[in-house]
């Protein structure tokens, strides 16, 4: 898009008072912050290839050999990763790739401006780092079939953008983090196939845009939250006002009280 230009000859005749060196230093000031972002694309790509290579090397020697494309200066050009104009990654896809290692190898700050994540079918194994809360842009994050384990990190709820979330087929355990219901943004959330247990937190209720709701196949007990009835935006009484919901299955759970009615489609 272009855009047009007046110049208006009469500023040449407005003389501002003497303002000493400090004016110069703060019109050098302004114009140094409109500096545009191709001047640092270079030294941001350089940061993204260190957090890449370095990630590789903590891989299996095999899992390796399948990020054979990951060398040299430019991580624009490693397999799975797409970037943006100014040359920051945007995608991050290895899926499928048979990659084994843990992620605490990956320096997750130094890709802020990630907006998917996907990770899924491999066999990364350890806990979820904490460091993924760093990823404020992030819309899609899919860790799907892998082996980590341990809690899911209450720094996911620090991830606001996000509106899909796949932890599903792994072995996390312990309460589902109650930061989750910060995601406002949330439309989809698949945490089955794991080891979680205790209540469904009444926090779930704060996810007010859920489409797909599956936290089936988990040691969850107690009664499901009223609050659950607040997600209008997705399908005991309360349960009847979610009139969108596309997907909920809290199946293969030790979950009390009365039982949910038939649900159409």
């Amino acid at each position: 898009m272009g855009s047009s230009f007046i110049f208006d000859k009469s500023l040449f005749n407005y003389h501002p008072p003497s303002l000493g060196a400090g004016f110069f230093f703060l019109f050098f000031v302004s114009f140094a912050s409109s500096t545009p972002p191709t001047f640092t694309a270079a030294a941001n790509n350089e940061k993204q290839v260190e957090a890449l290579l370095a990630w590789k090397s903590s891989l299996e020697d095999r899992s390796q050999s399948q990020l054979s494309s990951w060398h040299g200066n430019n991580s624009c050009n490693f397999v799975g990763v797409t970037c943006d104009d100014y040359g920051s990654i945007t995608h991050l896809n290895l899926s499928y790739l048979g990659l084994r290692g843990t992620l605490d190898g990956l320096n997750f700050s130094c890709l802020t401006n990630l907006l998917s994540l996907d990770f899924s079918n491999n066999w990364l194994y350890g806990s979820i780092p904490s460091s993924i809360g760093s990823l404020s842009k992030l819309n899609y994050l899919d860790l799907c079939k892998n082996e980590p384990y341990g809690n899911i990190p209450p720094s996911t709820g620090k991830l606001k953008n996000l509106h899909s979330l796949y932890l599903c087929g792994n072995y996390l355990s312990g309460h589902i983090s109650l930061e989750i219901g910060d995601l406002k943004s949330l439309k989809i959330l698949y945490l089955w196939g794991n080891r979680l247990s205790g209540p469904i937190p009444s926090e779930i209720g704060r996810l007010t845009s859920i489409l797909e709701l599956l936290l089936s196949i988990n040691n969850l007990s107690g009664s499901i939250p009223p609050s659950i009835g607040n997600l209008t935006n997705p399908i005991p009484a309360e349960i009847g006002k979610l009139v969108s919901l596309r997907l909920l299955d809290l199946s293969d759970n030790s979950l009390s009280g009365q039982s949910l009615p038939q649900l159409e489609a």
